[in-house]
């Protein structure tokens, strides 16, 4: 907190038995001299260090317990993920003890965060300490320089946007005014300053304030920080009502921070920021300090409540960068001590300190309304709820790598709010009419899906309903192997909509004719039933073969149920689907094998375990393991995987009895009786496949086919969680997280 309890200032700051000092450094020209000539830059001092027993947000507020570099405490902390994996931290105001009996004020310093490791660097000396940033402009108490936002821009660097302040009262912080932003570059692997210049917008707007980047823009939001000695509030000169509420925005292409921006201006981004409207501005708040940061599919907002004056933290979401935010949930801010206050909210990324399931955390700044310096003026952290990753309508793209002709990935659909689906697509494409996963009343529903990525190795997934998702590579074909993606998603049939919208009847068989290339040998389809009418499946077979005693998708009491199939066609083309009971049929294609036989070999369904006939295994125990001998010689098999009537919610996880069980699933249950899965799997050196379950259940496992060593398909060595959105793994634009940009 930056005021004293009677809005008057005996000094800044005060502390008991001690004494607080002065140190003088270098004054440059002020904000006059604007050049973007890099300053005369101070060398940085690595001052102490201090390693944590663990990352958790309790631990980490013992950060400055040791003082280490002599620092008491600080306040504006702010975290940047680099891309080396460290976090880079600027805090403004820091207490730096001299002695026993001596304090002084360095008006911005750095910590370094390497794992459970930190280093502090400031200016000048561990005798002498400067700010690391702008020493050579800065008057102690008279003109200073504090961090705003921090972001790794195109030219790989570290772009600290910078706050100029004026002190024009008779104390420090009794009358503050910003004059200027300004940023500071920072060399990403030395965290050496490399310049100091205006920013494109050097305004005393504030453009850096917060900084956030989705796909393909930056996104600099502005508050006007005028907070010291405005208006009156209780009876203390405090924040200018004029401004203190509102954050406007501009912004620029992804990362690409020196070029002048654009700003909203209510209805479009334009180029003149007199006419920038703000897009948070509710009054009633006092001040809106905001943080904003775009998660990879929705941009979140953290602010106290009133800044100093509140007691409440509020979390707001939006799809939109320029809102409207919404608030999804409260905190309680409560102070250290009776004498004490809280502001300054702000997001803490992933890699500073961890997730847990569906959870953000943040971080809150501490002082005394009187100013003393203790043990209190430390932030400290707190795990907070996030909203579901995937807002519904909304879509968000992740990396399956370059020179990939087709991912295979499980895809999952954990606890979605509404009936929905989901749908997987190359970016550089539109998004199909189709869908990959479908979901209606089970709180997780996964299925193993074919996409093409785009050009630049990305796969979209849109969501028709608020939803988190897991996604788990289980292996690539190659661009030229013999497996062939569609462009996109086509919809073959769907029997609610053709021949007067009637279902296939109970016993009876639907003929799905698959068009070119794609009908040549085999086609992978993702087919789905829709409004059954009693429990039963569906059989995807050639049509000129005899139906095979298997099932393909298995539906009891949910809906729409939905999966992944690869089968043979007939000579001219076709697969045929035979259904138990009444339902209407859906089936998509996804891709196919051509007409070398050898890519994908069909063994025509054989059932390799069924754990509820008497000359089978038993039933699988919960966290028991079947083995299955699968008579295969090729690179992985395909097989159709159910679980029946298991006893708890729980999952199946599929892989090589001659590796370890890796931390992924395969299928997931929950409360439908009978659930069904396509696996891909290579199986280990002798033939075999295991399979854990988390709850009893019966298993049954049919083969579909194999595929060879020839048919370009790659297997993870096991499958790779890639998208975890319920602790942020994978997603680029998760808290912090550096953002792939380009060159230039």
């Amino acid at each position: 907190m930056r005021v004293a309890g009677s809005g008057r200032f005996r000094g800044r700051w005060a502390m008991a038995a001690s004494v607080l000092v002065l140190v003088a450094v270098a004054v440059g020209a002020g904000t006059a001299a604007r050049s973007d000539a890099a300053a005369a830059q101070p060398r940085v001092v690595e001052a102490g260090s201090v390693c944590l027993t663990e990352l958790t947000p309790e631990r980490l507020g013992t950060l400055f317990d040791t003082e280490p570099g002599g620092v008491v405490g600080a306040d504006y902390q702010r975290a940047l993920t680099l891309p080396d994996g460290r976090v880079f931290w600027t805090f403004q105001d820091a207490a730096i003890r001299l002695g026993p009996d001596e304090i002084t004020i360095v008006h911005n310093i750095a910590v370094v965060q390497d794992g459970v490791c930190f280093t502090v660097l400031y200016g000048g000396s561990r005798a002498q300490p400067q700010p690391f940033l702008f020493s050579s402009r800065t008057v102690p108490y008279e003109r200073w320089f504090w961090p705003m936002d921090a972001t790794v821009a195109a030219d790989g660097a570290i772009h600290v946007f910078v706050a100029e302040l004026e002190e024009r009262g008779d104390e420090y912080l009794t009358h503050s005014v910003p004059l200027a932003t300004w940023v500071a570059v920072v060399d990403p692997t030395t965290l050496a300053v490399t310049a100091e210049r205006g920013a494109p917008d050097s305004s005393a707007e504030l453009y850096g304030w917060s900084i956030t980047s989705d796909d393909e823009w930056t996104y600099l939001y502005a508050h006007c920080f005028r907070q010291f000695g405005f208006d009156d509030h209780l009876g203390i000169a405090a924040f200018d009502r004029s401004c203190a509420t509102e954050i406007t925005v501009a912004r620029v292409p992804r990362g690409r921070v020196t070029e002048t921006p654009s700003y909203w201006d209510g209805s479009r981004w334009q180029e003149d920021a007199g006419r920038a409207v703000p897009v948070i501005d509710q009054a009633d708040r006092r001040i809106n300090a905001d943080q904003i940061e775009w998660t990879g599919a929705r941009f979140v907002s953290v602010n106290q409540e009133g800044d100093w004056w509140g007691d409440t933290v509020l979390l707001s979401e939006s799809q939109h960068p320029t809102g409207p935010f919404e608030v999804y949930d409260t905190m309680s801010a409560r102070p250290k001590c009776a004498e004490c206050n809280t502001f300054f909210a702000n997001w803490v990324p992933a890699g500073a300190v961890g997730r847990t399931d569906r959870t953000f955390v943040i971080s809150l700044a501490h002082n005394r309304w009187d100013g003393r310096i203790t043990s209190l003026y430390r932030p400290s952290f707190h795990r907070v709820s996030a909203p579901r990753f995937l807002p519904a309508g909304a879509t968000f793209r992740f990396d399956v790598g370059l020179d990939v002709g087709a991912a295979l990935l499980n895809v999952v659909a954990v606890e979605p709010t509404a009936p929905g689906y989901l749908t997987l697509y190359p970016c550089d494409g539109g998004m199909p009419t189709t869908s990959n996963l479908n979901h209606v009343d089970e709180p997780l529903v996964s299925n193993l899906v074919v996409v093409r990525p785009g050009s630049d190795g990305r796969v979209c997934v849109f969501s028709k309903a608020t939803t988190d998702v897991v996604v788990d590579l289980v292996g690539t074909f190659a661009p030229s192997g013999g497996f062939a993606p569609v462009e996109t998603g086509v919809r073959l049939v769907d029997t609610r909509e053709t021949a007067g919208g009637a279902p296939v009847e109970s016993g009876g068989v639907l003929r799905v004719d698959v068009p070119g290339e794609m009908a040549s040998h085999a086609a992978v389809v993702n087919v789905v039933a829709v409004g059954h009418e009693a429990p039963g499946y569906l059989t995807v077979f050639p049509c000129d073969e005899q139906r095979p005693g298997t099932s393909t998708v298995n539906y009891v009491s949910e809906p729409i149920v939905s999966n992944l199939v690869i089968s043979e066609t007939d000579d001219a083309g076709g697969l045929c689907v035979f259904t138990l009971a009444r339902t209407h049929v859906v089936v998509d294609l996804v891709g196919g094998f051509g007409s070398d036989e050898g890519h994908f070999v069909a063994t025509h369904d054989v059932r390799l375990v069924d754990t509820r006939l008497d000359d089978t295994p038993a039933r699988v125990e919960a966290g028991g393991t079947l083995i299955v001998e699968t008579p295969t010689s090729g690179r992985a098999v395909v097989v159709n995987v159910v679980a029946v009537e298991p006893s708890s919610p729980g999952y199946l996880t599929v892989y090589p009895c001659d590796r370890g069980r890796p931390d992924t699933s395969n299928l997931n249950y929950v409360t439908a009786p009978i659930v069904a899965n396509l696996v891909v799997v290579p199986p280990s050196t002798d033939g075999r496949i295991c399979l854990y379950s988390s709850a009893a259940t019966d298993v049954v496992v049919d083969l579909v086919g194999e595929l060879a060593s020839d048919s370009g398909f790659t297997p993870a060595p096991e499958p790779l969680r890639i998208v975890d959105s319920r602790v942020g793994a994978g997603l680029p634009g998760e808290l912090g997280t550096p953002i792939g940009l380009p060159a230039g």
